[in-house]
């Protein structure tokens, strides 16, 4: 129902704006108070609760405000309507007797004077009614009060119901008369909690709960339902009274066709036939109507009363039978208006008398329906999308299933939904200055906005005007094509307006590209590496690069010299090269088949390889150099100087050094010392050409061993301490690491050097001690420490650490003499697998031990065999050291336990004793003359297996596969010696001893080889 604001607020419906405001301001305080009436309270309680209506209705946008007064406008006629209806049914029921008598149509000008309706209106429903002559009046049986709810209680129950436009209280709670109690409760509840959620108190909900509370205490309990019940009864038979008042009043007799039709009326209210007798027989009565005396099968039969329509244009009748035939149209017979209406719920057709179609719309809100999808059709096609969508949001609260209302939402959003995208296309496409893809996007944003709408007008205007000046300037440039820098120009300030215009870039890829920059040419070792930084990118095209080598100049064509390289990276290699040759190079720029007018160019460059393979080692007060000369080179200068790095080959003291090394004796420990070498090379004169040199700092000092990794012990305050033994000379520091540190054991980098690592520092706040007060709660870290002193910094070994908890109760067994093993264990909490490391003769290093043996097992395999079986070697010497690692996920990765848990390691015994052979190669001490081997075992005189002499340049081998066999030796014992071939020359190699992998391994001794620590074989 459409609420009238313009009688509410007094104001007339052509008032404007100012008036209407002055309204609501007079009326908002009569309004406040009125709500403490109990009479009124819920009428002025729903005022103020749609004042906010009114102001977004009346006093806002003007298209909302007439899309309301034709809504109105629709609810007035729908009102008009349904007062006529109430007059022809009064009309109906005092023609029921076949006619209308002078007093009949003097009571229905009252009933039209009542419901405010014109005498004109009554004519036209009276019209086909003939007139009739008047005619001119029993006591009724006693009947005792009934037992009904007392007055006061049904006038606030039919307060609170009208308000609502409810009927009864079953009606609103959507029930049946019939419902059964519990389902009444229930309904009751759920309506009393749903609106006591809502937090603003509003007349309706007000009004919601009064409802609710006279239901649960009238249709609860079996009495009071009862009453409650006998009251409904009552009230109909009273309506009935009414309406039997008003069709027998001022007539003489009641016929048969009135008494038909009071009886349909009471059978339309729930009241019986006999019932109904009884009250017709106390109206006539009450009147002075007399009855028929007609036998009771004639008084019995259905007399119908004729059926009339009103036209719902000009309120004229039409008879039914008139025009229900099939031969007849169904349209009025005053202005040929249709008597029939199509239901927009489920597209029935329906008389105009049939207010209400069975699918349940009502005939009123026809109009306010058809008017609200017509606003929308007109708005979706001036592509006003939020006006539509108020429209069919209407309509679809008249009709929810309206499927024209449905689609044409779905609809709308679509529409919407494309003409944000088209304006998000604009918005980017005109931020990245794509002026062509803008157009697009702009005329696809037409299409589905508003025709007038100032922000696609504007932008429409703004593409076209940078889409002209970016022509205009292309243009240009193509008449400019012959002065490439003008043109290009020219192009580079068009694409700046639009880049994406495609005759700028088309212009472009027709213009030379231009050339790199910043070429760097650096000899390194065998090779000359080349850089250079690319010319901004253009977006038109990929770019290579042609890399030119002229010998004694600089390269000034694309063809003149040598073609180096034709690639598409900014960077490349010249590995045909000779020493002592100088040679320039040039880099171009290609595109296509055009190539860039110029080049960036060096050189020209000497290539004078320096010396390879550069070793140095400090000792207490020497220092030895080592090196190997490059091919070409004719000899090799060293120059040493205490300041500072020697800045030519003459810088210092030249020092006269061998072919392939230096030993420079007599110096001071702890002193540094600038070396540095140069390769030298004939020149073209004659003269000795010496290359840019390698410079190294030594240190003479006694021997700095590796500092030894330090302990670890997690603590149960989640501490990690660290302890480690004090060294002979300097300090000790503890970096944290999450990846092992990219040096060795006993590397030496500088000091300064280690602020740059990436890593935590900790604390050492006593010598030999430390604490992780935050260890990494997920992964795995590394400690490190790092010995300080004299500058220089020696890496140690690193101590691994792990958030998974190691294993405990290691327990293993040997079984039988075939080398099979049982082990047993506690497992972490947190490993879903275990790592077993087995190594014999020492403890193995850790999980990745190489030289251990590595079993998995899983949590499932273990748990089902409650032991884990492993086959250790037969042939290996000494005790087999077994330590046990939990292997968890976290996080996707695979952590291994840090291995700290005493009881997590074991020691096997083996079945065979254990020998170590120890050997020394020996230097010569003439040159030209041959290398030595001597072996040692431990025990004493202990047999010694054929070994292998095993060589590999630049790298010590770690296997006997692992490089070259250069020498054989038989099976010998302790303290036998063998001569290297004269041929063999371990100067410029890496050398160690293995066993012979061709010798029979059954007949092989175990032993364990020690390798020295120093010359060739240390690694």
């Amino acid at each position: 129902m459409v609420v009238d604001y313009y009688a509410m607020l007094g104001a007339d419906p052509g008032a404007d704006r100012a008036a209407l405001e002055a309204a609501l301001a007079r009326c908002q305080p009569t309004w406040s108070s009125g709500t403490r009436n109990p009479k009124t309270k819920h009428t002025y309680q729903s005022y103020l609760d749609q004042i906010p209506e009114i102001r977004r209705t009346l006093l806002g946008d003007p298209n909302v405000r007439a899309a309301y007064d034709a809504e109105l406008d629709a609810a007035r006629r729908s009102l008009r309507d349904q007062k006529l209806d109430e007059l022809q049914r009064l009309v109906k029921l005092r023609a029921a007797k076949g006619g209308l008598t002078i007093a009949d149509r003097s009571l229905l000008r009252e009933q039209a004077e009542r419901l405010d309706l014109e005498p004109s209106d009554l004519d036209r429903l009276i019209e086909p009614i003939p007139p009739k002559p008047a005619a001119p009046a029993e006591a009724d049986a006693y009947e005792p009060p009934p037992d009904i709810l007392d007055g006061v209680t049904r006038k606030q129950i039919r307060v609170a119901l009208d308000h609502l436009r409810r009927l009864d209280l079953y009606d609103a709670l959507s029930l049946h008369r019939d419902a059964p109690a519990g389902e009444i409760s229930s309904r009751a509840d759920a309506e009393r909690r749903r609106w006591m959620q809502k937090t603003q108190v509003t007349a309706e909900k007000t009004a919601w709960l009064e409802v609710v509370s006279h239901a649960q205490s009238h249709l609860t309990s079996p009495d009071a339902r009862a009453r409650y019940d006998r009251t409904l009864a009552l009230e109909a038979e009273e309506r009935l009274s009414q309406s039997i008042a008003f069709a027998v009043k001022g007539i003489a007799k009641l016929d048969y066709g009135t008494r038909a039709a009071l009886i349909d009326e009471a059978a339309r209210q729930g009241i019986s036939t006999e019932r109904a007798d009884v009250l017709i027989s106390r109206g006539c009565r009450a009147l002075g109507v007399s009855r028929d005396g007609a036998p009771a099968l004639i008084l019995n039969q259905s007399i119908d009363p004729p059926r009339y329509l009103r036209c719902r244009v000009c309120s004229g009748v039409t008879e039914y039978a008139d025009v229900s035939s099939p031969p007849a149209r169904p349209e009025c017979r005053h202005c040929r208006a249709p008597l029939q209406w199509n239901c927009p719920a489920c597209k029935r057709v329906r008389w105009v008398d049939e207010t209400r179609c069975v699918c349940g719309f009502p005939l009123e809100h026809l109009e306010p329906l058809l008017r609200h999808f017509e606003a929308a059709q007109h708005a979706h096609r001036s592509r006003d999308y939020p006006i539509a969508l108020d429209h069919l949001t209407r309509v679809q609260q008249y009709a929810a299933n309206h499927v024209g209302a449905r689609k044409g939402i779905e609809t709308i959003r679509r529409h919407q939904h494309q003409a944000e995208t088209a304006r998000l296309a604009f918005e980017q496409a005109k931020a990245q200055r794509r002026l062509v893809a803008a157009r697009a996007a702009v005329l696809a944003w037409t299409r589905l906005a508003p025709i007038d709408a100032p922000e696609v007008v504007a932008a429409r205007e703004e593409v076209e005007r940078g889409l002209r000046m970016a022509r205009a300037v292309a243009a240009k440039g193509r008449a400019a094509e012959d002065d490439p820098k003008t043109a290009r120009t020219l192009y580079e300030k068009a694409l700046a307006i639009a880049t994406d215009l495609d005759e700028a870039r088309e212009g472009l890829r027709r213009c030379p590209p231009d050339p790199p920059l910043d070429l760097i040419a650096e000899f390194d070792v065998d090779r000359v590496r080349l850089r250079w930084t690319p010319p901004p990118l253009d977006g038109l095209g990929t770019l290579k690069f042609r890399v030119v080598r002229k010998r004694d100049g600089v390269p000034t064509q694309p063809n003149d010299g040598l073609v180096v390289a034709e690639v598409l990276d900014a960077e490349t290699e010249d590995r045909a090269i000779k020493p002592g040759e100088s040679v320039g190079y040039a880099v171009f720029s290609l595109r296509g088949e055009s190539c860039s007018k110029s080049a960036t160019t060096t050189g020209p460059i000497r290539i004078l390889p320096e010396v390879l393979q550069l070793r140095v080692e400090a000792r207490s007060g020497e220092i030895a150099l080592g090196w190997t000369l490059p091919d070409h080179a004719s000899g090799v200068r060293v120059v040493r100087n205490r300041r500072h790095r020697p800045a030519h080959d003459r810088d210092g003291d030249v020092l006269n050094p061998l072919p392939t090394g230096l030993l420079d004796r007599g110096l001071d420990d702890d002193q540094s010392y600038h070396y540095a070498i140069y390769a030298l090379y004939p020149g073209p004169d004659g003269a000795e050409l010496a290359s840019r040199g390698l410079s190294v700092i030594a240190v003479p000092h006694p021997p700095v061993e590796a500092p030894p990794a330090p302990t670890l012990a997690p603590g149960l305050d989640g501490l990690v301490r660290l302890a480690w033994p004090s060294p002979p000379r300097g300090a000790i520091k503890i970096i944290r690491t999450s990846k092992p540190l990219p040096w060795n054991p006993g590397d030496r980098v500088a000091e300064a050097a280690t602020a740059e690592w990436s890593g935590d520092w900790l604390d050492v706040s006593v010598p030999g001690r430390s604490e992780d007060p935050s260890p990494p709660p997920i992964g795995v870290c590394f400690y490190t420490p790092i010995l300080e002193w004299s500058g220089m910094a020696t890496v140690g070994h690193a101590a691994r650490y792990s958030c998974v908890a190691d294993p405990s109760e290691l327990r293993a067994v040997r079984v039988g003499t075939s080398g099979k093993v049982h082990l047993r264990w506690a497992w972490s909490p947190q490993a879903t697998e275990s790592l077993i490391v087995a190594r014999p003769g020492s403890p193995p290093t850790g999980a990745d031990d190489p030289e251990a043996l590595v079993f998995t097992v899983s949590d499932e395999k273990y748990s089902r065999l409650r032991h884990f079986e492993i086959q250790l070697p037969t042939g290996a010497v000494g005790p087999w050291h077994v330590a046990v690692f939990s292997v968890a996920t976290v996080q996707g990765e695979r952590v291994v336990s840090p291995g700290l848990e005493p009881s997590a390691r074991t020691v096997v015994p083996g079945p065979n004793p254990e020998v170590t052979v120890s050997y020394q190669l020996r230097r010569p001490r003439f040159p030209g003359r041959a290398w030595t081997l001597t072996f040692q075992t431990e025990p004493a005189d202990s047999p010694i297996p054929p070994t292998a002499l095993v060589a590999l340049p630049q790298t010590v081998p770690l296997s006997a596969g692992d490089g070259e066999i250069i020498a054989r030796f038989p099976a010998s014992h302790d303290g036998k010696t063998f001569t290297i071939p004269a041929q063999i020359s371990l100067a410029r190699q890496r050398a160690r001893i293995f066993v012979d992998p061709h010798a029979d391994p059954d007949g092989l001794p175990p032993i364990r080889l020690r390798h020295p620590e120093g010359d060739t074989a240390r690694i």
